[in-house]
């Protein structure tokens, strides 16, 4: 139990209520690869594999694997499975082959005469056969035992509560521009967030959409009409992919991460080009680039000791808004423990114990829409903290909660 309650509080507060859901990435520690066997060297390398890819999304880098400490780790990764199963792949119909023309001569009617070339049997000369790999191995890693890898490693840890974003694909071509969307739509650009562990949303592209932004709006990068479009959705964040094709036939494009407070991550909308030798390479390298900047700015190191962090939360009335914030603090990565330290009326003063920077902490409050930033408690020119409230050594941040409905 992270919590400490005083009596007090027990006996003044004697109902519960359903806690408000946490929007969080509930896949972090399990993972799926291609083997093509279930013998053991497959599983081994299977689980490294699959080892690897949740590194890469608990940690948010892409390039954490490379580090001699977590090469070592993967190469004992069954350490740290809970369980695996094997998911048999199913066989593919083969394509139906076009004859192949030979020699043809003209007849007496001048209708073409041809002779038909069998296919090649699998194993003969010829185009060689894509390989499938026969089998995906889904595994199962233990939370707490990743965690304390981590630790361990002091490797950057990226909290689970994690921002959607609403992704828009734009292309430029000579007859204008447009939203790539449905099929057009590369099939690996969702699979590439899930597998960065960022959670994303397509626009539906109906006549709200059309109303809010249009394919050039987006491609100019608007952010005016980027917001107004993003709102319908619920959601804060966005990104533009927009890209074209130059005379070499390269793909040159750019990414384009905003937020319609004006603010993401610390920081304003941030905008980078790249160029790639297809799309297919230019959505996975942004997709990459997105997510390494995106978790840069909101990971954080465990300190060797926690820190204290003093919150005051004002409109805690009953024992539902209480087991609500409750579960909400209860399930940040950052928060090690937490202690009650007064109530006075409807305001609860907590004190956070915190393995990492007060930034990341402040950044995840925010984001909890029932909680509310204040600057003042009490009298409208009481903004200073008070010594029985918080000690002058410890952060304080007031806030008011707003009870889920």
């Amino acid at each position: 139990m992270k919590w400490i309650l005083p009596n007090l509080l027990v006996s003044a507060l004697i109902y519960l209520s359903p806690a408000a859901s946490a929007a969080v990435v509930g896949d972090l520690y399990n993972a799926s690869v291609d083997v093509a066997d279930q013998e053991l060297a497959q599983r081994q390398a299977g689980f490294s594999s699959a080892l690897a890819e949740v590194l890469i999304k608990t940690t948010g880098s892409k390039a954490i694997v490379q580090r001699p400490s977590v090469v070592d780790a993967l190469s004992q990764a069954s350490q740290y499975m809970v369980k695996y199963a094997y998911v048999e792949r199913p066989i593919a119909p083969a394509p139906l082959l076009e004859p192949v023309l030979t020699d043809s001569t003209l007849t007496d009617t001048n209708f073409i005469e041809t002779s038909l070339v069998e296919p090649q049997q699998s194993g003969e000369t010829g185009v060689a056969l894509a390989e499938v790999p026969a089998y995906r191995l889904s595994v199962q890693f233990s939370k707490g035992t990743i965690n304390g890898l981590m630790r361990t490693l002091d490797l950057p840890i990226w909290p689970a509560n994690r921002p959607e974003i609403l992704v828009w694909v734009v292309e430029q071509s000579a007859s204008g521009y447009r939203f790539v969307e449905g099929p057009e739509l590369p099939k690996d650009l969702l699979a590439s967030f899930r597998q960065r562990g960022l959670p994303v949303q397509l626009p539906l592209y109906d006549l709200g959409d059309q109303l809010a932004l249009n394919s050039l709006g987006a491609w100019s990068l608007n952010r005016e009409k980027l917001n107004t479009a993003v709102q319908r959705y619920g959601i804060d964040h966005w990104l533009v992919l927009r890209y074209s094709k130059v005379a070499s036939g390269a793909i040159r494009g750019s990414w384009y991460l905003g937020a319609r407070s004006g603010n993401f991550a610390g920081e304003g909308a941030v905008l980078n080009t790249l160029q790639a030798d297809s799309t297919a390479d230019f959505l996975q390298s942004s997709v990459d680039q997105v997510v390494d900047h995106l978790a840069g700015q909101l990971a954080y190191f465990a300190d060797a000791e926690a820190s204290l962090f003093r919150v005051v939360v004002e409109n805690i009335g009953n024992f539902a808004a209480y087991s609500q914030l409750n579960d909400f603090l209860s399930g940040l990565e950052i928060v090690n423990g937490v202690k009650v330290r007064s109530i006075a009326g409807d305001t609860i003063t907590l004190d956070l114990a915190t393995e990492g920077e007060s930034r990341v902490l402040l950044r995840a409050l925010n984001k909890e829409a029932r909680l509310s930033l204040i600057t003042e408690l009490g009298a409208a020119n009481d903004t200073q903290v008070s010594a029985t409230t918080a000690q002058t050594s410890r952060a304080v941040a007031y806030f008011r909660w707003q009870a889920a409905r």
